[in-house]
């Protein structure tokens, strides 16, 4: 089977928005409650995500498609209504909360410490096994996302296709990260912004669902 440039195109997109959206979850984690704590929330995430990649492989069309947006739905609406309450919450406690969770402050810090400092301190925070949990929620609500969209993709016009599209995502999403993780910009983004980010990207994406699963129209081309 040949490979569908408009097919490679529409996992391309939707691999790089939904890596986007973990991205920032992961990183207000992170930023609150250490790297070691998102690092492995993300491990565990992309893990559930894999198997839960090979049982719909392994499964193929016996999965009805409206399931898969119901449970998505769920995932997507649910985890983004958290994220802005914790946004809103964060809010209403002021700037300085906010500065204190991240666990450093990167504007106005007497002490001066470098960039380097700063990272050595944050990654030797203990494990918080909230902000494990809230990682791989982050990172399986949008694998799943990604494994719908690859799966249909691929039942129509083959893996390859499918697969292609998905692998340039990730080298884009990946370039992207390191461009903006040497430019600083998160650590100038307090972290309860990148939770007002997350939560209006998951909302968008959970109405979409939600309309798809009531209607039964989930279309990817």
């Amino acid at each position: 089977m040949e490979i569908s440039l408009i097919g490679a195109l529409i996992t391309l997109q939707v691999t790089f928005t939904e890596l986007f959206i973990a991205s920032t979850v992961i990183a207000s984690v992170g930023y609150k409650n250490g790297w070691r704590s998102a690092a492995l929330g993300s491990v565990i995430g992309a893990v559930a995500v894999a198997i839960l990649c090979f049982i719909l492989g392994t499964a193929g069309s016996k999965i009805p498609m409206h399931i898969l947006d119901w449970v998505s739905t769920v995932l997507l609406l649910g985890f983004g209504l958290w994220l802005f309450y914790e946004f809103w919450s964060a809010h209403k406690k002021g700037e300085g909360a906010a500065s204190i969770d991240r666990g450093v402050e990167i504007s106005g810090s007497g002490a001066g410490e470098s960039a380097t400092a700063v990272l050595r301190k944050n990654i030797a925070k203990p494990i918080n096994w909230a902000g494990v949990s809230v990682a791989a929620w982050g990172m399986f609500a949008e694998g799943l996302e990604i494994a719908v969209v690859w799966l249909a993709i691929a039942l129509k016009q083959g893996m390859a296709t499918a697969t292609l599209g998905v692998v340039i995502g990730l080298g884009i999403i990946g370039i992207v990260a390191l461009l903006l993780g040497k430019a600083g910009i998160f650590e100038k983004i307090p972290p309860k912004y990148l939770d007002l980010m997350a939560s209006i990207m998951l909302v968008i994406y959970g109405i979409y669902f939600l309309y798809s699963a009531i209607t039964g129209t989930f279309n990817v081309i």
